[in-house]
């Protein structure tokens, strides 16, 4: 979905990129993946065995499938029903396609606040994967070692 991608180069990148990374799992070497569900029934419509092999491999325990959401919109930005519906229609996707549900979702654009934590939850999601810097930028109080480990989300309730 980036927009410097144009549409008949997906094929391309598909055959190039996403089946690198399946090919990259059978190595032995943990593989975290994450897409928005948009993504994934784009690849379908291009590649359906990919779809399939990808869905092996996550049940294999090869890897390790991370949600996102429908699409990747920035969270704060968007009133609440649609982050709530976006983060439904992904894992509505995730399972049809897929056959899982991720324990782990990325935060969309690492555009985090308190109020989509929430989303997350009722999205039963068990945790979050976010880029440390930016949070840090504004808590010089922290210590540089924290990003290392794992860290408690804090939300509006």
């Amino acid at each position: 979905m980036y927009s410097s991608i144009e549409r008949e180069e997906r094929p391309e990148i598909i055959k190039k990129c996403y089946w690198s990374i399946l090919k990259l799992a059978d190595s032995g070497f943990p593989i975290g993946m994450e897409a928005p569900a948009l993504t994934l029934e784009i690849i379908n419509d291009i590649d359906p065995k990919w779809i399939k092999t990808l869905s092996t491999k996550i049940i294999e325990g090869k890897i390790e499938f991370i949600g996102s959401g429908y699409s990747q919109i920035i969270g704060p930005l968007v009133p609440a029903k649609v982050n709530d519906w976006n983060q439904k229609l992904g894992l509505e996707v995730y399972e049809k396609l897929l056959g899982v549900k991720p324990k782990l979702a990325l935060v969309n654009e690492m555009a985090y606040s308190g109020g989509i934590v929430e989303h997350y939850i009722k999205a039963n999601y068990e945790g979050l994967i976010m880029e440390w810097n930016n949070p840090r930028s504004a808590h010089p109080e922290w210590l540089n070692e924290w990003r290392y480990f794992p860290q408690k989300a804090i939300g509006t309730n």
